[in-house]
């Protein structure tokens, strides 16, 4: 059976592995809230400019009742445009996330390792570097006859 120590120590794993796959569903997921609020955004924009050309020479019932129309499309929009500001934060902050999970990363690497790369990329350069510069003197020397 387990105690309570035992327990808490399995949970942040569960909880972290859950965090890291689920950045790229919520973006999606965010992504479509995104495309929904714009349709809404145009549909209400809409109702808004028709409640506005009813204002003028209707009667007194259909004013009114466009009146209410212009207030609740007014309200729906600056709701919208409230969520819209949300999950921009939140996508913001999930790419923060993201760019300092990467950077938790590389800087838990081993540093011999990482000195290993770094020796072993200097030394691909400086291969290039001098195979280029033979060749080029091979073909200045290979033009130069005897």
């Amino acid at each position: 059976m387990l105690d309570a120590e035992d327990g808490l120590d399995a949970l942040p794993p569960v909880i972290e592995v859950k965090a890291l796959g689920a950045g790229a569903d919520l973006e999606g997921l965010l992504a479509e809230f995104t495309t929904e609020m714009r349709a809404q955004f145009e549909l209400f924009r809409r109702l808004r400019e028709s409640a506005e050309s009813l204002l003028d020479g209707s009667d007194e019932g259909t004013a009114k009742l466009a009146r209410a129309d212009l207030k609740a499309a007014t309200d729906a929009i600056a709701l919208i445009v409230r969520t819209l500001e949300k999950i921009d934060t939140l996508l913001r902050q999930l790419e923060r996330d993201r760019l300092d999970a990467e950077e938790r990363q590389l800087e838990a690497r081993d540093p011999e390792v990482l000195r290993a790369e770094v020796e072993a990329l200097i030394a691909a350069r400086v291969e290039a570097a001098v195979a280029r510069q033979v060749a080029e003197a091979a073909g200045s020397a290979g033009g130069q006859g005897p």
